[in-house]
Order: C-alpha cells, then structure tokens, then sequence
C-alpha cells in the first residue's frame, strides 16, 4: 500500500509540473491594453504610452511588435524584463488624408488601430492592444474629382467645387492653381459664409488639344495639418464639328 500511495503521489506532481512551471513563468499585464484618443482632427498625429509588468516569476521575453498597417510607429523601453520589472509601448498613429472621402464636416471617420504583442508568456502568448479615435475633417471637399466629359475642341467648359472649412480653426484657403496647362483654377468666395464655403472653379481652355487632359487642381491653405488640397481633374478633347 506504501509503494501505491508513493507512486501515485509521484503521477500527482509530473500533473502539478507544468501549472507549477505557468505559474511561475513570465507573465505580462498592461495597465490597459485599449485607449480612446477620442475626437482628433484629420493629419493630427495619434500618441500613446501603453505600461506593462512582468507579474510572473521569470524573465519576459518579447518576442516580436507586429501593427496593423503602416500608419503607425512603435517603440519599446525594453525586450525583457524581469519578475516584477515594468516597461512602456509607445505607439503612434499618422492620421494624414483619414478622411480624404469625406465630402462634409460632418463626416467623421471611425479609426482603429491595433498592436499584436507576441512573448514567452504561455499563458497568453499574443496580447493585443487598441487605438481608437474618430477623425474628423478641418476640411471637406464637395466632390472627390473634377470631371470635364468628353467634349469638342473649341468649347470651354467650367466645373465647380465647393470646399468647406470647419467654423472651429482660423483657416484660409490661399490660392489655386492646375498641374494641366489646358486648366485653370482660381477661388470664389460664396457670400454669407463668412469664408468657410469656396468654390474652387476650373476650366478647361477652348484652346486645349485633342485627347486626355488630366492632372490635379492644388488649393493651398494655411492649415499646419492639411497645407494642400489635391483635387484629381480629367477631361477629354475631341475633333470639333
């Protein structure tokens, strides 16, 4: 009965082995693996510090930083840590052009971002920790393009767009000017907007060539965020009648 009871003693502890071993092996905590930058305006640059513990018994090794897409830079205190040492992620976001779509100031962008965490941790090996924001326009542009059509050489054809500055920052819209010679752009301010609603006007020259016209109408603006509006133009010239 001895023999029984040792033996079965010795089957209990190879079981209690590998819990004994995750017990005391590394394990990482972050304080919050999930931050909300709430409202952030479109080219503001995302920052967040994210602090993390090794709360296990031995060495924390981090093994890899892996984000979700190349808008965002990461930075670590340290690779390892020891039982009971602390370090930070530092994680940044690059906002510019989030809300390059939007066509009013209304129309925010919801932002998530992620950071998947891979250490000797056998508990969790992979930890992943969030960004969130909603980015928000300075700036809209009514349409995404300028768009003349196919018409026949001699006729002069004028499109417009409205661009619209939120009523919360100071800024301007400078001048505008065309990538395509056969282009031109200049401003108009709409009255009673108190120069938050331009238009942005293009023609195409009755003089242009035959063929594909195409290039970018540039508006710059006194924004540090957002220094130029790139509007796509395209039109097409054809024999006259």
């Amino acid at each position: 009965m001895k023999g029984m009871f040792l033996r079965l003693c010795a089957v209990a502890a190879l079981n209690l082995l590998p819990l004994l071993a995750q017990e005391t092996g590394p394990r990482l905590a972050f304080d919050s693996a999930t931050v909300d930058l709430g409202k952030v305006s479109d080219g503001e640059p995302l920052h967040h510090v994210f602090k993390f513990t090794n709360q296990g018994g031995s060495t924390l090794e981090i093994r890899e930083i892996q984000a979700s897409c190349g808008c965002m830079s990461t930075l670590l205190t340290a690779k390892t840590l020891a039982p009971g040492q602390s370090g930070q992620l530092d994680v940044k976001v690059v906002t510019s052009d989030v809300t390059a779509a939007s066509r009013s100031l209304s129309q925010a962008v919801s932002l998530l971002k992620t950071v998947t965490v891979t250490t000797n941790d056998r508990k969790q090996p992979s930890v992943i920790v969030v960004v969130k924001a909603v980015i928000v326009p300075e700036i809209a542009v009514s349409e995404s393009r300028i768009f003349f059509g196919s018409h026949p050489q001699g006729e002069e054809i004028v499109k417009e767009v409205v661009v619209e500055i939120t009523p919360e920052k100071p800024i301007k819209l400078i001048g505008a000017t065309s990538t395509e010679d056969s282009v031109t752009a200049r401003l108009e301010p709409i009255p009673d907007s108190g120069d938050k609603k331009i238009k942005v006007i293009a023609t195409l020259k009755p003089t242009a060539s035959e063929g594909l016209h195409q290039g970018f109408v540039l508006v710059n603006t006194s924004s540090p965020l957002k220094p130029q509006l790139k509007i796509p133009i395209r039109g097409t010239v054809t024999k006259s009648k």
